[in-house]
């Protein structure tokens, strides 16, 4: 787990020196700076494996190839082996060395080979062309920029519904590329003015979906691509996808017997370390279960950490499940209370994305994970167990919205009414939810989804925008990942559709992009078992019914688990790792209006009608709607402007 970053064809050893040096924070354990001829690499290592002989830049066979790598390779040792016996000889024990054989062996398909999160540059010097690669489901991130290459001439789709093989080339005299935005904003030819096509996607989604960055002139690489750099040209390849491929012949039992091995490897694999590893422990089913196979699997206690709230956020506190789970494996727990100033924590927040990112996890996860590097290096998580196995509401909701979309009006309307009034901000606000699943049932399947995943539609948005601004984005092309991801696959009903397009969208760029930035800014490798590919590959395959019920979501899962875990935590309801954000909001709403939202800070900045900004504000202050998540959404923009634009 570290830091990478590069240049391309001009190479400045100044600047690629303050390029890496910018992403310290990721890696404390060691800094590497190596250059060649129309290349140099950056490295900062945070020391996982081989704490000794891993150190990067790594070069072998004379110099004749170059790699720099973030992230880590869970089969490196089974790879080893393999390459060993084809005639390969290595002379450290890291998984860095690994990559570098593949490449030898396989070329650039060694990335198919790869069961592991990573991003990664090769240079290769006898054919004088780089390899940058991202991991299948997206948990390495990796930005880069184009000299001398306008955004429009790029591929500003790529990724989208790109076939596997399907490429993209453009040209591309000068790149940098580096972990985060942060490493290549040092290039003084970069373009740092706002995309207006990434600004509105971040009003409706709370992140900037890929290709695309906030900045015009930088990039992200999707997840399951490589990028290949040569003679001043840039090809863009998409390597893997998991498309609904449903095999209706097997019954829930059944693949329960296929899906535990697998389960049970993919978290195994991922406790390979040189250095102390837990699990981060919220007692819910997914995190619960990786606990379960850690304590079966490891030898002594299992490290596990939880967080709570005091008495504001009693309804999203899941201590007590938590507690029960690690009594029952005599984990060595541990639990820290929040009770955060979300603004003293925003600015150090913003730094750590570089981009606007909405999601009040981000506070959470940062704490959690500040908490958790006091006794270990390393953490597993649950993420990616709502998208495999079924476990959002909205997959339901999709699914009963079929039958209730053919209701009387008449019944509709009666509904509506009786869930008028005030919206609480608790975590399981059924009114809320009543109210969006009531709205979307006009729209077609595709729309429908977008509107539970996205927070404000295309409508709101135009009615939330300056006259100015309404129109450079519409002269750009409004972009619509999230519909389009969901019309991609050529099968599959509206819930195997929707989990597409998950996987595709919400988990890589608003899960797992949080879990990242704010686990390595305090320098701890936070490892997903359950987004391993080979585990997405098989959920793609399982029938919709067999993943949810009326009465239950993750059925396969719960199989499974019903043999490891305590019967109370098989039957509690689903909540989420969130956190009280509207009455930590409340606490201080008239200071972020007075600083963040004020009527000339907004106009300031030419996007937002200052009015419809101070409607929501109203109606949250009234508690009439919970606005929580679109009033933060709004500051952490301001603050991103004011860090990265004004200055």
């Amino acid at each position: 787990m570290c830091g990478i970053a590069g240049l391309l064809g001009d190479v400045d050893r100044d600047l690629l020196e303050r390029m890496t040096d910018r992403l310290a924070h990721r890696g404390p354990d060691g800094r590497g700076v190596l250059q060649g001829k129309g290349w140099g690499f950056g490295h900062r290592r945070l020391a996982i494996i081989d704490l000794d002989g891993g150190a990067q830049p790594m070069q072998c066979h004379e110099g004749e190839l170059a790699i720099t790598f973030n992230g880590e390779i869970y089969n490196f040792i089974e790879l080893r082996a393999q390459l060993e016996r084809r005639g390969h000889r290595f002379t450290t024990s890291s998984d860095t060395e690994v990559i570098l054989a593949g490449y030898r062996e396989w070329g650039d398909a060694v990335v198919e080979h790869l069961v592991g999160m990573f991003a990664f540059a090769i240079w290769d010097g006898v054919a004088q062309r780089a390899l940058l690669a991202r991991d299948h489901v997206g948990v390495k991130p990796l930005y880069y920029a184009v000299r001398d290459t306008t955004r429009r001439s790029g591929p500003a789709f790529v990724g989208i519904c790109d076939d596997v093989g399907v490429t993209h080339e453009i040209a591309a005299p000068a790149l940098a590329f580096g972990s985060e935005p942060k490493a290549v904003l040092g290039c003084a030819w970069i373009d740092r003015e706002v995309d207006p096509v990434a600004l509105d996607a971040y009003v409706d989604l709370l992140y900037v979906p890929p290709p695309r960055s906030i900045f015009a002139g930088v990039w992200q690489l999707p997840p399951g691509h490589t990028l290949v750099w040569a003679r001043g040209r840039l090809t863009l390849r998409r390597y893997w996808d998991a498309l609904p491929t449903i095999d209706q012949s097997h019954d829930e039992r059944t693949w329960a017997e296929i899906f535990e091995p697998v389960l049970r490897d993919a978290i195994v694999l991922q406790t390979r370390s040189d250095v102390p590893y837990g699990a981060f422990l919220s007692g819910g089913l997914d995190s619960s279960t990786i606990v379960a196979v850690l304590a079966e699997h490891g030898h002594g206690a299992v490290e596990t950490f939880c967080v709570g709230y005091g008495v504001e956020g009693r309804s999203y506190d899941e201590r007590a499940m938590a507690r029960l789970v690690a009594q029952h494996f005599a984990t060595n727990h541990h639990e820290v209370v929040l009770d955060l100033d979300v603004l003293g924590g925003l600015e150090a927040m913003v730094c750590g994305f570089d981009e606007p990112y909405g999601s009040p996890t981000a506070l959470l996860t940062s704490a959690l994970s500040k908490f958790t590097r006091g006794s270990v290096t390393v953490a597993l998580a649950g993420d990616g167990g709502d998208e495999l196995f079924g476990g959002y509401p909205r997959y339901l909701g999709m699914a009963l919205a079929e039958h209730a979309s053919r209701l009387p009006s008449t019944l509709l309307t009666g509904i509506r009414s009786a869930i008028a009034g005030p919206e609480a901000a608790v975590a399981r606000s059924y009114r809320r939810w009543a109210r969006q699943f009531l709205a979307a049932l006009p729209l077609a399947p595709a729309e429908r989804y977008a509107a539970w995943v996205g927070y404000t539609a295309a409508s709101d948005r135009d009615a939330m925008y300056t006259a100015e601004f309404r129109a450079q984005v519409a002269k750009a092309g409004r972009v619509a990942p999230v519909r389009t991801s969901f019309e991609c696959p050529p099968n599959g009903d509206v819930v195997e559709r929707a989990a597409y397009a998950d996987l595709h969208g919400f988990l890589p760029e608003n899960v797992l992009r949080g879990s990242d930035r704010m686990s390595m800014a305090h320098g701890l490798e936070l490892r997903v078992p359950l987004c391993d590919p080979r585990l997405v590959e098989l959920a793609m395959q399982v029938p919709s019914r067999q993943r949810i019920g009326a009465l239950a979501s993750k059925r396969i899962l719960r199989r499974i688990a019903g043999k490891l875990l305590p019967r109370e935590i098989l039957a509690r309801k689903k909540l989420g790792f969130n956190a009280p954000l509207g009455a930590w909001l409340r606490r201080d709403l008239d200071r972020m209006v007075a600083e963040w939202l004020a009527p000339d800070v907004v106009r300031r900045r030419g996007w937002f009608a200052p009015a419809a900004i101070a409607r929501f504000v109203e109606e949250h202050r009234a508690r009439h709607r919970d606005h929580g998540l679109r009033i933060w959404s709004l500051i952490v923009l301001e603050q991103w402007a004011r860090t990265y634009l004004d200055a």
